[in-house]
């Protein structure tokens, strides 16, 4: 195991800025892209990281207090605390699946790539495995089996991946990066989903009610502009966090900079967005011309990018906040869930990013979806948090002071891993039917995205145009 532990302390000393610029120019080498462009490239992605990730921080840093002071405003006790996501990922990496996963999910993801399995490039997000791993760590545990686990590790990685293929089209064009996807499930996963509620809308011929960044600013001009929306969605939160001391001039000084915070991202997101963009140019441009002349033997690369490149943007930023109270209402009101949503709620903007994709920016399609979505979590992160608490006390997690029963809210937030989870976790017979029943759906899922991509493209809110031009340049070539 010493090979593995220093592959992960490596991951984990230099972590994406690092890791991902050097797959990314060692990509581009093997595409033929000339060794300066490379490295620019790989030079502005890796700057485009970590500035993503300063603000990411300032933002945090911003609005952690308020939420968990809505938290408390609540006066509720539920049992299940969420203690964020380090507890899933000491869950992974304090066991054997956690180690033996990133050398066999790197050789897997590879394999699949080669052979033209897929169209997503995921060794460049390896440390966003441990969102599937932590639930097949968890089918270890209650099963016994290290094999079971590993292969129910494997078959979630084939649903990551099904996943950043067809939702790639979607992210591409309402972002505005070419040649990327999420292979981050925790938040795509409601992607499914948006799916389901953009189609119902279509065939029940719903009056569609855009609101969109664009919609808001051609309406109410300045007060519509990403920057203002930015400051009133940081007020707002400030606010809700300070509405028992709203008399205290200190509290409003705080208020105030958060909304200002908040504003401040949304102004620098596209700056930062633009360093990323000048990463991804020179495989674009290479692939764009090998393509034209005949050379390349494949014509799609989708590069699997950590999600923070798409968290700023104002309508995904905007949706997430909303989000944050909705979901500690929902998470009092509910009957019978006993999770209270904590640490794990700054991620909210990330876990939008999928429906933000499906609706091309709607924000209120996209938190509607997102209260229904991640209300009905709350019951899985209740069903999970025994067996998560366990294996986390086994892992070498400190539980709180208040809280015998612990979870991670974001990880649990995943009702497609949660039944794969369910399914490999039966016994006799009904493991059998369980695990048959998933692969059956998930190999009548890829066969038919195959044979019908156009359609998955569409319906995963993808314009017929840009579907068009991503098809015409885009497919694996045809042997």
């Amino acid at each position: 195991m010493n090979f593995l532990t220093v592959l992960k302390s490596a991951i984990d000393l230099f972590g994406a800025p690092i890791i991902v610029p050097i797959v990314v120019f060692l990509l581009s080498i093997a595409l033929k892209v000339e060794v300066k462009k490379a490295f620019r490239g790989a030079l502005f992605m890796g700057i485009g990281l970590i500035a993503f990730n300063v603000i990411l921080g300032v933002l945090i840093t911003a609005i952690n207090p308020h939420i968990t002071a809505m938290v408390e405003h609540t006066s509720v006790n539920l049992p299940i605390i969420d203690i964020g996501w380090p507890a899933g990922a000491a869950i992974v990496y304090a066991n054997q699946l956690g180690m033996i996963y990133l050398v066999v999910g790197i050789g897997f993801n590879l394999l699949l790539y080669l052979i033209k399995f897929t169209d997503t490039f995921q060794p460049t997000d390896v440390w966003n495995y441990y969102y599937f791993v932590v639930f097949a760590q968890l089918v270890v545990f209650v099963t016994g089996s290290l094999p079971l686990g590993i292969i129910s590790a494997m078959f979630m990685n084939l649903i990551v991946l099904l996943f950043a293929d067809f939702l790639a089209p979607s992210l591409q064009e309402y972002y505005g990066y070419e040649g990327v996807t999420a292979t981050c499930h925790a938040v795509v996963n409601i992607s499914a989903f948006a799916i389901i509620v953009r189609w119902l809308l279509i065939k029940l011929k719903v009056k569609q009610i855009h609101i969109d960044p664009e919609t808001i600013q051609g309406k109410f001009g300045f007060w519509g502009e990403p920057t203002v929306i930015g400051l009133i969605m940081g007020l707002a939160i400030g606010i809700l966090g300070k509405s028992n001391d709203l008399a205290n001039p200190a509290s409003w000084a705080n208020i105030i900079v958060t909304g200002f915070t908040v504003a401040a991202v949304m102004y620098l997101y596209p700056s930062i967005s633009g360093m990323f963009v000048r990463g991804i140019i020179p495989i674009s441009q290479t692939l764009n011309a090998r393509f034209q002349s005949g050379e390349a033997k494949r014509k799609n690369i989708n590069i699997g990018i950590d999600p923070a490149v798409f968290f700023g943007e104002s309508a995904t930023l905007t949706t997430g906040l909303i989000l944050i109270p909705i979901l500690i209402a929902t998470a009092v009101i509910l009957p019978g869930n006993q999770t209270l949503p904590l640490a794990d709620l700054p991620a909210m903007p990330f876990m939008a990013i999928g429906a933000i994709a499906v609706f091309q920016g709607n924000i209120l399609n996209s938190v509607v979806t997102g209260t229904i979505w991640y209300s009905i979590c709350h019951y899985i992160n209740t069903d999970v948090a025994a067996n998560f608490t366990k294996a986390a006390v086994n892992a070498g997690v400190q539980l709180p002071d208040t809280a015998t029963t612990i979870t991670s809210w974001c990880i649990g937030a995943n009702p497609i891993f949660y039944v794969v989870y369910k399914a490999f976790s039966q016994e006799g017979i009904a493991q059998i039917i369980g695990i048959a029943a998933v692969v059956a759906v998930y190999v009548i899922a890829v066969v038919h995205f195959k044979r019908h991509r156009k359609q998955w493209y569409l319906a995963a809110g993808a314009s017929e145009d840009f579907v068009n031009d991503f098809l015409a340049k885009g497919e694996l070539a045809k042997a």
